[in-house]
């Protein structure tokens, strides 16, 4: 369909010849422009020689890259819109040594270092990149885009060394373990989903229980233990010049529960005594009374002289118990301090006679004999 428009501008005639045809043919469009005089009619005829020509439908359809419109304008092309480069994300950043295997990270627990960290797509098929921990625990690993994602944690010495539980309820998402201590997933974090905005995140951390070899334990130095046992002559239950030890006394070291003798002495003619106890542990001593003796007052002043053994109840004749510490190898201070002590009577001296000489026999002669044969004849 073709449509035919005039105007005047101006004392000008425009005429212009727009071809409207199905869409996708192409259009080109021809503009003529002729003065008239001023003595023109206003609406002249329009000229013979201009002409608009529309091109054949058959011609090819154009994408829009490359349709024009008269008048020679330059193609317009489409500009893609811009898209923003990926950021890569910092994925980290511990890994500890859970002394107390709590899953939680507690004041004191030290970082492990040199553990070999590394980043894995979440099917566990692709190692995007590993990494290894500086002395202080610490890890950085870089995921190159958005995405899903698993961090995985190589144990320092396989045979021995654990993870600790994973996701502890009282330690938070900063303070737990994030690593699966068994199971499929057995050294993996669970998927990871990293968003377009995150450009960092530091809560992924690994508890691990790592082997420590016992420390060598020295060998028990036995204890000695004692010392005195002395007459209480003023039964104060002091030590005072002038009181003596009491010799022969029998001195015995128990458990802390009196159902084992671990060794036994006697004292000697000073009153002192030594006993041996094996290994720092708790203990008693029994001092066994002399006939008619009995136990002077208990703990009545400075430790290192008063008396030690319970003079009554059920713990008569033993001390409390006390507690040797590993760092102690000598305590001489369980004393036990006797009343009525009994004097020994001194033997006396008897002279022992002497044996008097047996004198020696002498030989006696014997008488000779004659023997008188008589003489026959024949």
């Amino acid at each position: 369909m073709n449509v035919y428009h005039r105007f005047v501008v101006v004392g000008c005639t425009l005429s212009l010849l727009v071809a409207l045809s199905r869409p996708g043919t192409h259009v080109s469009v021809d503009t003529r422009m002729r003065v008239f005089p001023p003595s023109a009619p206003q609406f002249a005829q329009p000229v013979t020689d201009q002409s608009v020509t529309a091109a054949s439908t058959s011609a090819p359809t154009a994408s829009r890259s490359d349709a024009h419109v008269g008048r020679g304008s330059d193609p317009q092309v489409d500009t893609p819109i811009p898209t923003r480069t990926p950021t890569p994300i910092n994925v980290g950043n511990f890994v500890w040594d859970d002394l107390d295997a709590d899953g939680r990270q507690d004041a004191g627990e030290p970082g492990v270092p040199n553990v070999t960290v590394q980043l894995w797509n979440s099917a566990k098929t692709l190692l995007i990149g590993t990494t290894t921990t500086n002395s202080s625990g610490i890890y950085t690993l870089i995921a190159p885009t958005p995405g899903q994602y698993r961090v995985r944690v190589l144990l320092p010495d396989p045979a021995v060394d654990q993870f600790v539980p994973i996701d502890s309820a009282i330690a938070g998402d900063t303070l737990d373990s994030d690593i699966n201590p068994s199971g499929i997933n057995y050294g993996f974090t669970d998927i990871y989903d990293f968003a377009s905005n995150l450009i960092s995140i530091t809560t992924i951390d690994a508890g691990i229980r790592v082997y420590h070899p016992p420390t060598p334990t020295r060998t028990p130095t036995p204890i000695n233990l004692g010392n005195f046992v002395w007459h209480d002559l003023s039964g104060d239950g002091v030590q005072q010049a002038g009181e003596p030890g009491v010799g022969g006394v029998v001195v015995q070291l128990w458990n802390a529960a009196k159902t084992q003798l671990l060794a036994q002495t006697t004292t000697n003619g000073n009153g002192t005594y030594t006993l041996i106890a094996p290994i720092p542990d708790d203990y008693r001593i029994r001092v066994l009374l002399p006939s008619g003796a009995s136990f002077t007052l208990k703990d009545q002043g400075d430790n290192t002289l008063d008396s030690d053994i319970n003079a009554a109840g059920i713990n008569a004749g033993f001390t409390d118990t006390f507690t040797i510490a590993p760092n102690v190898i000598s305590s001489t201070t369980f004393d036990a301090g006797l009343l009525n002590v009994q004097s020994t009577p001194t033997p006396s001296i008897t002279n022992t006679p002497t044996p008097t000489s047996t004198p020696t026999p002498t030989n006696t002669p014997q008488p000779e004999l004659i023997v008188h044969l008589p003489l026959t004849q024949r």
